[in-house]
């Protein structure tokens, strides 16, 4: 489990007089006042906070919470080197990382499983802010933000994996959808054989209001390595992609574009299959 280390941001500024002056740092747009008081601890702090390099340069900074970060953090060189936010001391969600210049190198989805962190998906760029496929990690998440009470259409859209030397892959969608009679169940969603990176899947409107959706991509793979001129060897792999999104449930009946594009898509995927 990485963990990140809180640092409790205490500096003390001497001037003739020996009195402490305000210090600000923007933060998320906003000119926010560093916190500094020597009779607190890393347990009891909550304020912004952070920590300096030996030449007095900025290294780090966040909004602590009882001596914890409780919000975005900012790693420093100069120019912000990375940022994101932390939950329950870990990085969670998409963090920006930036070249010594302050430009975007890469971005990573930070996911928690359990009481671990996981990469979820990366997703790297050239000098000219183009991605770069090579490297790179990750899917486009095609679920309306609405949907109906009972069953609804989603998709994985556009999957970017970054195995080299893969001979086969096979994607399918792991999904808790939860039932009026039957409860919880984990519905398995095969990829259609004419569109194998973009697998469908059902989702069902549990219940008027919020709904937590959330599954994991499978990906299977098979990769075939000559040993010498009479035999081969397989590698058969499992990989699991992970993905949460909030929607709203209703019963008006009206389905959004996503939906309508979705079904229009799939028809015409499964006619040919």
């Amino acid at each position: 489990m990485k963990k990140l280390p809180y640092i409790l941001l205490t500096l003390v500024f001497l001037n003739c007089k020996t009195e402490k002056k305000d210090v600000y740092q923007e933060y998320n747009g906003v000119m926010v006042k560093l916190e500094f008081d020597d009779s607190k601890t890393d347990s009891t702090f909550t304020g912004y906070g952070g920590e300096y390099y030996p030449n007095g340069n900025l290294k780090s900074l966040s909004y602590f919470k009882n001596g914890k970060p409780a919000d975005t953090l900012f790693y420093y060189y100069g120019n912000v080197k990375e940022k994101g936010f932390v939950k329950n001391n870990m990085e969670f969600g998409w963090w920006s990382y930036n070249n010594e210049n302050g430009k975007l190198n890469k971005k990573i989805e930070w996911f928690h499983i359990r009481d671990s962190i996981y990469k979820n998906q990366e997703i790297h760029f050239n000098i000219n802010g183009e991605i770069k496929i090579a490297p790179s990690a990750f899917f486009e998440l095609q679920i309306p933000d609405t949907i109906q009470i009972g069953k609804n259409m989603a998709r994985i859209k556009n999957y970017i994996s970054n195995d080299n030397g893969i001979d086969t892959r096979y994607l399918s969608v792991i999904i808790e959808n939860n039932y009026p009679d039957s409860g919880k169940k984990l519905d398995t969603f095969p990829t259609l054989t004419d569109d194998s990176n973009s697998p469908f899947f059902g989702i069902y409107g549990e219940k008027l209001g919020r709904q937590i959706v959330q599954g994991k991509i499978e990906e299977k793979t098979l990769k075939t390595d000559t040993i010498n001129i009479d035999s081969l060897s397989l590698t058969i792999s499992d990989r699991y992609r992970y993905f949460r999104k909030e929607v709203y449930v209703s019963d008006n009946g009206i389905k959004s574009e996503l939906s309508k594009k979705l079904r229009a898509e799939y028809k015409k995927i499964a006619k040919n299959n």
